[in-house]
C-alpha cells in the first residue's frame, strides 16, 4: 500500500497523520500495555509480510543473517518503546505523552558526540534547551501553583523517547537493508521478546477485552502499524533527508490537536507555551540555515 496516486510529500503526510492518531485509538483498548504492545508488534509484522508478498520484495537472508545481533537488539528496544509509550497514555494526556515521547531527537543529539563523533552547532544547542524547556512547560513540573502535575506519565512517556533514540542510533549502523525487512524482522524480534516477557511476568490477560477493543487493536496493527509504515516507507526514499525529518513533526501537531479538540483534554496556558517551545525549538533545530 503505497498509494502511488499521490505525490511523495503527500503519502508522508498521510502516514504521519495517521501515526498522530495512535493516541487516541490506544485510550479506547481496554488492554495492558505489555500486551497490547506485543498485539501491535505482531499485527505489524504480519502487515508488513503481506505488502513485501504483494510487492514481491525478497528477504535477504544472508544479509539478515549478517546483520542478526543488531537487529535482535532492536527489535527488543522497540518492544520496550510501545511499552512505556503505551503506559503514559495511561498516566497523562495524549498531547503531553506525545510531546514528552518526541523528546527522542534531544536525546539522539546528546548521543551524536560519543556514538558518531559529531560536533553539536550552537543552533542545535540552543534549540535543545528551548526544546527541554518547553517539556518542563508541558509536564506541569513548573506550574504556578506547585503541583508537579502527572510525572509518571511524562516519565514513562520520556522512558519510551529514549528507548526510540536507541533504536534510531542503532539502526543507523545497519546499513545495505531494504527498510521494509529490516522492519518486519524488527516487529517480529519485538512480538518473541514481549510474548516471553508477558508470560514470564503474568500480563499476558486478554480477559478485559470487547469487541470494540480487538477492533480498535486490529486497527491499531494493520493499519497504524503495518500500513502506515508501507506508505512511509514508500514515499522515504524519494524526499530529502531535511524534509522528511521537517515533515515528522506533523505526528505531534495532529496528536495535540486531537486531544485537546477531540478529546477535550484539559490544558493550561503553560503547557500551550510549552508546546510551542517543543514545536519550535524541534523544528528550529531540523532547519537548515
Amino acid at each position: 500500500m503505497e498509494l502511488s496516486f499521490l505525490s511523495a510529500r503527500s503519502r508522508m503526510l498521510v502516514s504521519l497523520v495517521i501515526f498522530g492518531t495512535i493516541g487516541l485509538v490506544r485510550r479506547s483498548i481496554p488492554l495492558g500495555s505489555v500486551p497490547l504492545a506485543l498485539l501491535r508488534s505482531a499485527l505489524g509484522c504480519l502487515t508488513l509480510l503481506v505488502l513485501m508478498q504483494m510487492g514481491r520484495r525478497p528477504f535477504h537472508w544472508n544479509q539478515l543473517k549478517a546483520r542478526a545481533p543488531k537487529l535482535l537488539l532492536s527489535g527488543l528496544l522497540l518492544g520496550l518503546d510501545w511499552v512505556f509509550f503505551f503506559e503514559a497514555f495511561n498516566h497523562t494526556t495524549v498531547a503531553i505523552a506525545t510531546l514528552c515521547y518526541y523528546m527522542a531527537p534531544v536525546f539522539m543529539l546528546g548521543a551524536a558526540p560519543l556514538v558518531f563523533h559529531e560536533t553539536i552547532s550552537r543552533r542545535k544547542l540552543v534549540c535543545a534547551v528551548i526544546t527541554i524547556g518547553g517539556m518542563l512547560l508541558v509536564s506541569g513540573v513548573l506550574g504556578s501553583n506547585g503541583d508537579l502535575g502527572d510525572i509518571a506519565g511524562v516519565l514513562y512517556a520520556l522512558a519510551g523517547a529514549f528507548f526510540y533514540a536507541c533504536i534510531i542510533v542503532l539502526s543507523k549502523t545497519i546499513q545495505g537493508l531494504d527498510p521494509y525487512e529490516q522492519t518486519a524482522v524488527q516487529l517480529g524480534t519485538s512480538a518473541f521478546f514481549l510474548l516471553v516477557y508477558g508470560f514470564c511476568i503474568g500480563q499476558l490477560d486478554f480477559s478485559t477485552m470487547t469487541g470494540e477493543g480487538w477492533a480498535l487493536t486490529l486497527l491499531l496493527g494493520i493499519f497504524h502499524t503495518g500500513l502506515a509504515y508501507g506508505i512511509y516507507f514508500g514515499s522515504l526514499t524519494q524526499l530529502p533527508a531535511q524534509t522528511t525529518a521537517i515533515l515528522s513533526y506533523v505526528d505531534p501537531v495532529v496528536a495535540v490537536c486531537l486531544s485537546v479538540f477531540v478529546l477535550q483534554e484539559p490544558i493550561t496556558e503553560l503547557q500551550l507555551a510549552g508546546i510551542c517551545l517543543v514545536l519550535g525549538g524541534m523544528i528550529s533545530g531540523e532547519r537548515r540555515r
